[in-house]
Formats: C-alpha cells, sequence, structure tokens
C-alpha cells in the first residue's frame, strides 16, 4: 500500500529518525493486527511482572506462617500465570510477525513497482546487483525488526517500567539499590548505537559491492572465459570478499564485548540486593523481609535477560535503518519521464517520424551526444543511421518512444509531439528490435507475446514465421511451449 509520508534529508542524506518514522507509517494498514500484537504484549509483561510479587507473598505469608492452603493456593496461581503468558507469549509473537510480513510484502511491491517505472536514465547510472539487494536483503532487514526489534524492544520497555513502579511500591530503597548498578548499563548501550550503526552502514556498502561483482561476473561469464580472467576475477572477488570479512569481524566483536558487560552489570545489581537486602532484612531495617528481598531478585533475574537483549534490539534498529534509507533512496529516485498532466492517448500510429533540430545530452553537466539533428522518415521507407560507435545512433531510436526526454527541439510521429502523449499508448504502437537480446524464463510462446500477452496462438505463429523462427522452434519436443532458461540460455539469442 502507498506510503506519502517521505523522510526529510538532512545535509543531503535522510536523518535516522526521518527514516524511522517513514518506515513506522508502514504500520497504519494494519492497525488490528498491531493492536492485537500490542494486547499481547502488555498482557503477557503484566504478568511476568506479577509473579515475584506472588512469590513475596509465598515467603512472608505462606512459608513463615506454615499456611499450607495459602501455599497450595499459590502454586496453582503461579502455575495459571505461567499458562497465560504462554497464551499471552503467542498471541503477541503470532500477530507480530504477520505484521512484519505485511509490511515487507508492500515494500517490496512498492520497490518493484518503482524500479520498472525509473526512467532509463536511472538504470544507465545504477548497478543491478545493488537493487537486487535492496529489494531482497535491506527489505529482509526491515522485516526482521518489525517481526524481533519493534516487539521486543518494546516488551523490555514495558518489563523495565512494571517492574520499577511494583519495586518502588514495595521499597524505594531497595530499588535504588537494584537499579544503581543499571544506570552504567544504559550508557553503554547509548555508546554502543554510536559504535554499531557506522559498522553496519559499511558492511551493506561491502554486501552492495560483492553483489554487484558476483552479478557482473554471471553476466559475463563467456567474456571472462574466453579471456582466461578466471584466476583474476577470484581475487578480486577475494579481496572484496575480505574487506567484508573484516567490517562483520568488527561488528561481532563490539557485540562480543557489550554482551559479557550487560551481563555483568546485571550480576552487580543482583548481588547488591542480596547482600545490602540481606543485611538490612537481618537488621530488621526499612520494613525489608526475606520474601521482600527474594521478590526483587526475581524482578532482577527476569530484567536481566530483556536488558541484555536491548544491545540486540539496538543492532536490529540500526540495521532496519540503514536498509530503509537505501530502499527510500530508490523510491524518491525522481521520474523525469512520465505523462504530462495533460497527455492524451496516442492516436493509431500511420508512421511518420521527424526530428526537428534535435539535441541530446545524458545529464546536464556532459556534453552533447545529438547536436541539432533534422530528418523525416515516411511510412515505408528504411532509413539506415551510420555512424561511429558512441556517436549517438542508438540514443537517437530511443527518443522516439521516449526512453529519454530531447533536451533541445523536437521528435514527432504523424506531427503530434511524443511528450504530449500517454507513454503507455505510445510505446504499445512502437516495434523494437533491441541491441541485446533477452528470452524471460517462460515458454517461447510467451516471450514471443510478450509486447501482447492476449495475442493468440495464431498471431504469434505468424510473428515466428515473418522473424524465420518457425521451422527451429518446431524441432524442439514441446514448440511454443518449450520454456527457456535464464536469459535465454536453451535458445540461440539471435
Amino acid at each position: 500500500m502507498p506510503v506519502s509520508n517521505t523522510a526529510r534529508p538532512i545535509n543531503g542524506k535522510f536523518s535516522s529518525i526521518a527514516v524511522w518514522w517513514r518506515v513506522m507509517h508502514y504500520l497504519r494498514p494494519y492497525g488490528k493486527l498491531a493492536l492485537f500484537a500490542l494486547i499481547g504484549l502488555i498482557a503477557n509483561s503484566a504478568l511476568a511482572v506479577l509473579i515475584p510479587r506472588l512469590l513475596r507473598q509465598v515467603i512472608d505469608d505462606g512459608i513463615a506462617a506454615a499456611d499450607s492452603g495459602f501455599l497450595a493456593l499459590a502454586a496453582a496461581l503461579i502455575v495459571a500465570l505461567g499458562v497465560l503468558r504462554g497464551l499471552t507469549g503467542f498471541l503477541f509473537r503470532y500477530f507480530g510477525e504477520r505484521l512484519s510480513h505485511h509490511i515487507a510484502y508492500d515494500m517490496r511491491n512498492q520497490l518493484y513497482d518503482k524500479v520498472q517505472n525509473l526512467p532509463f536514465s536511472y538504470h544507465d547510472k545504477a548497478q543491478t546487483g545493488t537493487l537486487i539487494t535492496v529489494a531482497i536483503s535491506d527489505v529482509d532487514e526491515v522485516q526482521r525488526y518489525f517481526a524481533y526489534g519493534l516487539i521486543d524492544g518494546l516488551y523490555t520497555l514495558l518489563l523495565i517500567v512494571g517492574a520499577a513502579a511494583l519495586m518502588l511500591s514495595a521499597n524505594v530503597l531497595l530499588t535504588l539499590v537494584a537499579f544503581v548498578p543499571l544506570i552504567p548499563l544504559a550508557f553503554l548501550s547509548v555508546k554502543f548505537v554510536g559504535e554499531v550503526d557506522p559498522r553496519w552502514r559499511a558492511i551493506m556498502e561491502r554486501l552492495q559491492k560483492l553483489g554487484n561483482q558476483l552479478q557482473e561476473n554471471v553476466i559475463g561469464a563467456q567474456v571472462v572465459r574466453a579471456f582466461a580472467r578466471e584466476r583474476h576475477e577470484v581475487q578480486k572477488f577475494g579481496a572484496q570478499n575480505n574487506l567484508l570479512y573484516e567490517e562483520q569481524i568488527g561488528l561481532v566483536r563490539r557485540w562480543a564485548t557489550f554482551l559479557p558487560l550487560s551481563a555483568y552489570f546485571v550480576s552487580l545489581s543482583l548481588g547488591a540486593v542480596l547482600l545490602i537486602g540481606g543485611l538490612l532484612a537481618n537488621a530488621g531495617v526499612a520494613g525489608i523481609t526475606v520474601g521482600l528481598v527474594v521478590s526483587f531478585n526475581a524482578y532482577v533475574l527476569l530484567l536481566g535477560q530483556p536488558i541484555r537483549f536491548i544491545g540486540f534490539v539496538i543492532i536490529l534498529t540500526t540495521q532496519a535503518i540503514t536498509s530503509s534509507r537505501r530502499i527510500f533512496e530508490v523510491m524518491d529516485a525522481p521520474m523525469t519521464i512520465s505523462d504530462a498532466p495533460d497527455a492524451r492517448p496516442m492516436p493509431p500510429i500511420k508512421g511518420t517520424v521527424r526530428f526537428e533540430a534535435v539535441s541530446f545530452r545524458y545529464e546536464p553537466n556532459l556534453p552533447l551526444v545529438l547536436k541539432n539533428i533534422s530528418f523525416e522518415a515516411r511510412p515505408g521507407e528504411v532509413i539506415a543511421l551510420l555512424g561511429l560507435t558512441g556517436s549517438g545512433k542508438s540514443t537517437l531510436v530511443s527518443l522516439i518512444p521516449r526512453f529519454y526526454d530531447v533536451s533541445q527541439g523536437r521528435v514527432s510521429i504523424d506531427g503530434i509531439d511524443v511528450r504530449t502523449v500517454q507513454l503507455e499508448s505510445l510505446r504499445r504502437q512502437i516495434g523494437i528490435v533491441l541491441q541485446e537480446s533477452l528470452l524471460f524464463s517462460a515458454t517461447i510462446r510467451e516471450n514471443i507475446a510478450y509486447g501482447r500477452p492476449d495475442a493468440s496462438f495464431e498471431e504469434v505463429v505468424e510473428a515466428a514465421r515473418a522473424a524465420n523462427a518457425h521451422d527451429f522452434i518446431m524441432e524442439f519436443p514441446d514448440g511454443y511451449e518449450t520454456r527457456v532458461g535464464e536469459r535465454g540460455v536453451t535458445v540461440s539469442g539471435g
């Protein structure tokens, strides 16, 4: 589903907050799923923080008073709370995962639609491997954030708030003892974010370069082998792969440092509660009991894993923001070729093509490729364009279906400027034999009828006969239903 909000560029790049906020707008169409997940989160965290409070009562009121009836009731209640936690855990995890895949589905469709409609000038500069990485790997990172980073981040926040509220209501002094060792952990987490974000950006850039190189070598496999450059390409790929390895090891090193440190601060909090709480309980000071000390240790243990998980949430968040930034850079690429607001359908073409003082350059800062070209081609005429390699012959022909727009002058068909008509109605009436042949992974019939999917079988055969292809097509056991491989590897491109 389309999302109109755009991230505002800051210093030529998208700010992290703006990118995150834009990604969050993908939740809008799925409010019910988000609500169910949130209800499950709140219920699960509430049940979790109630168990330590119940343990306090078991020790102070049940064990100390030797009340076996109360102990039996408390045990049954703890079991019931465990069952409810399992059910609510399933609720938020199921709907959270489902929500994340809906968002990835929408984002990937939007991205593919954008790529299909981007002008040729964009594809001239963009690398195929980059677009593939963005459409697959980067969207997957966003999906993982919604499934785990956002859900578990909210769960951790709810646990901390709920536990802190119950701890404060039970005993302020012991709460301060429990939380003071955790304050350095918060600063450590902030520092960790600052170090992880640039490292993850570097990893994504390395992955992009590696994907581009792999894609180029797969397509150019024949050229590599023809010049016996296999060893060179292997070494070249290995060098890039080693740089990626070094970046990943650097990130792992920071992650491996953060985890033990976070565990240390949690253990420090646990030890402080046991020591100070035990001494105060023995002294009978501040209303601290054995049950209270045990419940506070249960709270610290309950918070320990989520707090340590903060590092993982941070990584998922920074990865998602980095990937989203790359996704939005593609989505926000300018559409330089589009229908004019008052564009009308192209009438049936008769075939008079006229170039009137046409000049063209690929970019405003580049020299002219075509300069002051004028000629007319009438129906039935055969026009040959002669010139050196790179002189602009193919570019000139590409101006007719508006693969590019002229920089100066005018291209018209039957007296109608091609810029004043709807692109689809124009291109559907123009046939082009491209310099590079491409066969899709489909049947021969589907490839021939690609421009007219509704063409009858007789029309497909007629087109094949006109191209002198019918006879060799019929040599295949399945004829026109023969499937050709990627890029037509099972048949000749000619």
